[in-house]
């Protein structure tokens, strides 16, 4: 119960995560949602007696994160450069691939904007993606440097929801974003 507090994605540091062994089927492989797990424990378990742990890279590094976050504005540039971004655990403590992959698509399309001449994009925060960056900025102004935020769960998913940016409806998504973008700041 104790790793709890050391999990880097907050939506899993939940009683029932340490309680139990959970794993992820990503395909051929099982991710546990562990930070650690002696092998010779999970080997005790009926069906996982043969589970070995395996480093697809043969490196004898693990992955280390949140060392540092840069400066940024909610366009994704650099505080005190005129032609920097920053994208993933860089611009926030973001916590996901979805957030990678959405501040990392803003800040490249906010360089191709500025070597193109143009202004830049600021997404609105009637988005998603645009309330978690600019949520996420306003709590490390405070001096919050702790919380991790996700859109899969924890905290930011919780304001999601609040804000009713949380939807499985398509349509809805569409049209919201449509409206957004009409209003973005550029």
């Amino acid at each position: 119960m104790e790793q709890l507090q050391i999990k880097a994605c907050q939506q899993y540091a939940l009683p029932e995560f340490g309680a139990n062994v959970v794993l992820l089927d990503t395909g051929i492989r099982a991710k546990m949602m562990k930070p650690f797990y002696a092998v010779e424990k999970l080997r005790k378990i009926a069906g996982l007696e043969m589970a070995i742990y395996e480093n697809p890279k043969k490196s004898d590094a693990n992955s280390v994160r949140f060392l540092s976050r840069a400066p940024r504005d909610d366009t994704l540039k650099v505080s005190g450069l005129d032609n920097l971004f920053c994208a993933g655990e860089k611009s926030g403590f973001f916590v996901g691939c979805t957030e990678a992959i959405a501040t990392g698509f803003l800040a490249g399309h906010n360089a191709g904007r500025l070597v193109a001449g143009k202004n830049v994009l600021q997404l609105p925060r009637t988005l998603a993606v645009g309330d978690l960056i600019a949520y996420e900025n306003e709590q490390v102004q405070s001096g919050n440097l702790k919380t991790r935020y996700s859109f899969s769960g924890g905290i930011y998913f919780q304001r999601m929801t609040n804000r009713g940016l949380y939807t499985l409806n398509k349509e809805q998504i569409e049209t919201r974003t449509e409206q957004s973008l009409k209003t973005a700041v550029f």
